[in-house]
């Protein structure tokens, strides 16, 4: 055999080339199949590392000469709190270098990713494990940048080359997230593959990609297509079908305070996405659905919101006309529960984080980016949003209040709408139509129109059988009041308008079957109540209604033993301030018929109870900023007594004008009152009133004629507050013969004076009459008759005389008409006498002892005759000398005499002249009312006479 060296020099230069050929063949394959693979291991996990600032391991590298591919297996990028942050199982990638070499660019048959997985971690400060990778990645770029000077002549596009084949097999992604209360964790199997991917010469079947994802707990998303990399245009279908929303909701949970226990999402859409001119992207065929969707609050049992399907078809959206067209979304049998507890609505704080301080950033971002909008749309810069129709089908709607002392819930069921042609352009409108049942049995029936920017909604709402009941849990924690019963309805038109916003409500609204109660006690219910004409504008302040008819009225009104009526009560510790002008009330014609109104005075002992009964009445042209209304109104109080006023009443200025009359009240009902301020119950009694009262600038005057049938006081009651005063007498005084007491009572008084009470007039008036009754009866009576205060306290005679005078003759005439329409009452007759008879006398006597006819003294001191005769008589009846008389002259002197006899005169008339006196004076008075005025001797009577009388004449006493 040759050695190589002979067998070289044995052949000739074409075997020699071949040789050489051969060896380099073989040294390349030796160096690629033994050599290489451990250099490339080593740079790879040397560079990467340094680049990526973790320990990246490669366990083998393999590379095929013959086929030009090459194989890494096992390869991991470490990580401190995942063990691995990335890792395979297997990497091959196989050139084609007769592709390569015919098409002049890069050509990969095949290249096949076996076993990825990605382990990505969210700290408990919220970053990623990643996080420092990318930093490190952009400072690097930044440097480079920076080092490299930009190309002169860069070509346009991307480098050619084609990838035959490129496929993912058997990956997982896994999301661990740690930053929130409780820790979580997500993993999805993906997979994917592209076809003839390649940046030159695109054909139809060139650069299809698709992808396939698995969910965590089912579900899959599809996603393929093709794609063109000069210009850059992406175009195919996504598709996801059956995925399990609870699955991927899980990574929220630690961070938002509601979870998804269940949800099944589907959507699909066709999509495009190019970086020409005029291109941008597009969606067309949109589809998305969720069924069995279910939403739960943390801490909560029922769901917070239930959507059995909700689909949406047609969706299309255009990013570079920035439109987007929703043909129909239809969501069927949904369900919302929300819960009023002291921190808020729940709904309202549902999709914010947990965080409190993440929380308000969200609302302030919200807040922000929803002003932002509006002042878009108002520009005319935002989206033009299309919605054709947005359909409910059954929905229901809980309401929970927790801020009650007792948990309601109130309920809204077989809910629809219909909300069709929403557009976004220069502004936002829609209109709908829709129904519900509310509360189990009222029925809502609503429809209208609507824009934003300018707000302006219109609706027309159509309200039946509303039980009432529901809304008695809210106004029991406001006052003490609670609905037992009763139903709503209406059809109305309301109007929200403006910044602000103006509402307008417009229509008709009725009540009917109510029953309220204050703490249990009956208070209020209706039989029916109905408004027509009704308008409520907030803008104007202002609530007119064309008709309010009521029928069945029955209110019960209470004043408590602290003396609080019904008002007072509901108001509590409300100070009455307002904001703003005071509401303007125009009321067209007010009725009410077949009603009761019912008062009880607690404050009284016992009870006092009055009724008013087959109550009704009229009312016209109300209005509380200006004009007058006229009121007729009538009724049976305790179900007998006729009550009847009428007359016009103003609120603004307050005026009124009022005339009413009272018939056959009994008035055994006024024990309570009768037993607190006289003493004594009532024993019967029938009772009318004509009264007429006028207010008009603030000026209050009224007449009330008063007419008492046979009115009997009953018992003594002890009463702290009584009439010190013969009350029985004082009455008996007023009662005429047939029984009648009436009594005139004017009022009058000015209502702006904060002393002024017209309550408390009555009572002083009503107190005076009885105490001038039983203590000067005569001249009380007077008074009633038409004469003076005092014009019957006494008879007058004149002093030292027992015989009457013109005037004397005239108040026995009174005082016997009086007595001839009171034959209950007896007179008596006190004849009375003092000091002036006293003085009377004693100068009759000195006149009788001066003789002749006595012309008066300031006459007689005018003549000398008479002064003689004077200062003589002096002399003789005091045995004194006139010159003990002081005095200038004679005139003088006869003036102090005349003083002098007159004092001596008057000291000697004694007692028994004066009894004498007045008992005549008495006898006169009696002669006369019974031989002249026909009076029955039974109803004179003649008192003890007085020496030390009051008066001049005779008193007059009363015997009932």
């Amino acid at each position: 055999m040759d050695t190589p060296i002979q067998w070289w020099r044995s052949r000739g230069w074409g075997a020699r080339i071949l040789a050489i050929l051969a060896l380099l063949y073989v040294l390349y394959a030796l160096t690629v199949f033994l050599i290489l693979p451990g250099w490339a291991r080593g740079e790879i996990e040397q560079r990467l590392s340094g680049l990526l600032g973790r320990d990246v391991t490669v366990e083998e590298v393999r590379l095929n000469p013959l086929t030009l591919s090459a194989t890494a297996e096992r390869f991991r990028i470490a990580d401190p709190d995942t063990d691995f942050l990335a890792r395979f199982d297997r990497l091959y990638v196989n050139t084609s270098f007769w592709a390569s070499l015919f098409h002049w660019r890069p050509w990969v048959s095949g290249v096949d990713l076996a076993g990825l997985e990605v382990r990505l971690r969210r700290g408990e400060n919220g970053t990623l494990n990643l996080d420092d990778i990318v930093t490190r990645l952009r400072e690097s770029g930044e440097e480079d940048t920076a080092d490299e000077p930009p190309p002169e002549d860069e070509a346009s596009g991307p480098p050619a080359f084609t990838i035959s084949h490129l496929r993912l097999s058997e990956g997982r992604v896994t999301l661990n997230d740690v930053s929130g209360s409780e820790p979580s964790s997500l993993t999805l199997p993906v997979a994917f593959s592209i076809e003839d991917l390649t940046t030159r010469g695109v054909g139809e079947e060139d650069n299809l990609y698709q992808m396939h994802v698995e969910g965590p707990d089912g579900g899959t998303l599809d996603w393929r297509g093709r794609f063109v990399f000069e210009p850059l245009t992406v175009e195919g279908r996504l598709q996801m079908d059956k995925v399990d929303v609870a699955a991927f909701t899980r990574l929220l949970e630690p961070h938002f305070p509601f979870q998804v226990p269940s949800g099944m999402l589907g959507l699909a859409a066709d999509y495009r996405y190019g970086t020409g001119d005029g291109e941008g992207l597009t969606v067309d065929n949109g589809r998305f659905q969720l069924d069995r969707l279910r939403i739960l609050r943390d801490g909560n049992e029922a769901p917070s919101f239930e959507v059995p399907t909700l689909k949406v078809d047609g969706v299309s959206l255009d990013l570079t006309k920035r439109r987007v067209s929703v043909p129909e979304v239809t969501l069927t049998e949904p369900a919302m529960r929300a819960v009023l507890t002291g921190e808020g609505l729940d709904l309202a704080t549902l999709f914010l984080p947990s965080d409190p301080d993440r929380a308000r950033e969200t609302r302030e971002k919200v807040r922000e980016e929803a002003d932002q909008s509006a002042e878009r749309i108002r520009e005319g810069e935002a989206w033009a949003v299309t919605l054709d129709r947005f359909k409910v089908e059954n929905g229901s709607v809980v309401f929970r209040d927790q801020t009650l002392p007792e948990p309601v819930e109130v309920t809204l069921s077989e809910g629809a709408l219909n909300l069709t042609d929403f557009r976004v352009e220069d502004s936002v409108r829609w209109q709908w139509e829709g129904s519900a049942v509310l509360a189990e049995s009222g029925r809502l029936s609503h429809s209208g129109t609507g824009q934003l920017a300018p707000l302006k909604v219109s609706a027309d709402l159509d309200l039946e059988e509303l039980p009432l009941t529901t809304l008695s849990p809210w106004l029991a924690n406001a006052v003490p009041l609670t609905i037992e019963q009763g139903r709503a309805g209406g059809e109305l038109a309301l109007t929200v308008a403006g910044d602000t916003p103006d509402i307008t409500v417009t229509g008709r609204a009725s009540v009917a079957d109510a029953d309220i109660r204050e703490n249990g006690r009956e208070t209020l219910s209706v039989a029916r109540l109905a408004a027509d004409g009704l308008s409520v504008k907030t803008a104007d302040r202002r609530v007119t209604v064309d008709g309010l008819a009521g029928r069945g009225i029955d209110f019960r009104h209470l004043l408590d033993e602290q003396g609080r009526g019904l008002m007072t009560r509901l108001a509590g510790d409300d100070d009455g301030e307002d904001d703003g002008p005071a509401w303007r009330v125009m009321l067209g014609r007010v009725s009410v018929e077949e009603s009761r109104l019912a008062h009880r005075d607690n404050t009284l002992t016992p009870d006092f109870d009055v009724t008013l009964e087959q109550w009704s009445g009229v009312m016209e042209n109300f209005d509380t900023g200006s004009g007058r209304a006229r009121l007729e109104t009538s009724g049976r109080v305790n179900g007998q007594a006729r009550l009847r006023a009428q007359g016009d009443l103003a609120v603004s200025p307050l005026y009124l004008d009022l005339t009413g009359q009272l018939d056959g009240y009994g008035m055994e009902t006024l024990t309570p009152f009768t037993t607190r301020y006289l003493g004594f119950g009532v024993e019967r009694g029938r009772l009318d009133v004509d009264t007429e009262v006028s207010i008009e600038d603030g000026q209050l005057d009224s007449t009330t004629k008063i007419a008492a049938d046979k009115f009997y006081l009953g018992e003594r009651v002890d009463s702290e507050q009584a009439l010190d005063a013969p009350v029985k007498l004082g009455l008996s005084v007023l009662r005429d013969s047939s029984g009648m007491i009436r009594l005139p009572v004017t009022i009058a008084g000015d209502l702006n004076d904060p002393g002024f009470s017209a309550g408390g007039v009555v009572l002083r008036v009503i107190r005076n009459v009885l105490v001038k009754a039983a203590t000067a009866p005569f001249s009380m009576l007077a008074s009633l008759a038409g004469g003076g205060d005092d014009d019957l306290q006494y008879l007058p005679f004149r002093a030292g005389d027992d015989r009457p005078t013109g005037e004397t003759r005239d108040k026995v005439a009174r005082l016997a008409d009086i007595l001839k329409d009171r034959d209950n009452l007896t007179v008596i007759l006190t004849g009375q006498a003092g000091d002036d008879d006293r003085r009377a006398l004693g100068e009759a006597e000195v006149v009788d002892d001066l003789g002749g006819d006595w012309p008066g003294l300031d006459t007689a001191l005018t003549g000398e005759d008479w002064r003689e005769r004077i200062l003589d008589t002096y002399e003789d009846r005091l045995d004194r000398d006139r010159d003990t008389l002081e005095g200038d002259s004679d005139a003088d002197r006869a003036r102090e005499a005349w003083r002098r006899m007159l004092e001596q005169a008057a000291a000697e008339v004694d007692d028994e002249t004066l009894l004498e006196l007045a008992g005549e004076r008495a006898r006169q008075a009696r002669d006369r009312l019974i031989e002249e005025h026909g009076l029955a001797e039974d109803q004179v009577r003649l008192g003890d006479p007085r020496a030390d009388g009051d008066v001049t004449g005779v008193g007059l006493g009363v015997d009932s």
